[in-house]
């Protein structure tokens, strides 16, 4: 359904904002505070769930550039986490390795206002990946995504 309180979600295609949406769903879905390297690297599984052999689909369709977005997926989630703890949607705390992030209660509202399909396959597939990924490490998270990049025929 279209949501007329946040109508750039349908407009918008890997910009701040819909990568800050993305990082406020998947924090929605994690039992845990979460680095921004684990959060780059559940969301980029989330998008890319067949690819990473964990989903049936790629969220944002079958392209040739998948794990070659990887490279620049980081600078991009750090900047959505940036406007995130701007908007005072997550909080921040420090963890034993730098910096982790959680979803506050303003958070909460913004995700429980954004309906659609997409979100709805989004939240899906972050639940699978949370849970596949819950007890392994950022550092081997990361590793997996490499190893699936190298099997790759784009690789």
């Amino acid at each position: 359904a279209y949501n007329n309180s946040c109508p750039s979600i349908f407009i918008v295609f890997n910009t701040t904002f819909e990568n800050m949406l993305r990082i406020l769903l998947l924090m929605g879905v994690l039992n845990a505070p979460a680095n921004s390297d684990r959060l780059t690297a559940l969301d980029f599984i989330c998008i890319y769930g067949n690819k990473c052999k964990v989903l049936d689909s790629n969220l944002h369709g079958n392209n040739e550039f998948g794990f070659a977005e990887f490279a620049n997926k980081r600078e991009k989630i750090a900047e959505a986490i940036k406007l995130a703890v701007k908007n005072a949607y997550v909080d921040v705390e420090q963890g034993q390795d730098g910096f982790v992030y959680s979803l506050n209660d303003r958070g909460e509202k913004i995700i429980a206002a954004i309906q659609s399909p997409y979100v709805k396959s989004y939240m899906l597939g972050a639940k699978i990946i949370t849970r596949k990924f819950a007890r392994t490490s950022d550092e081997d998270i990361l590793k997996y995504i490499s190893k699936m990049a190298t099997e790759s025929k784009e690789a």
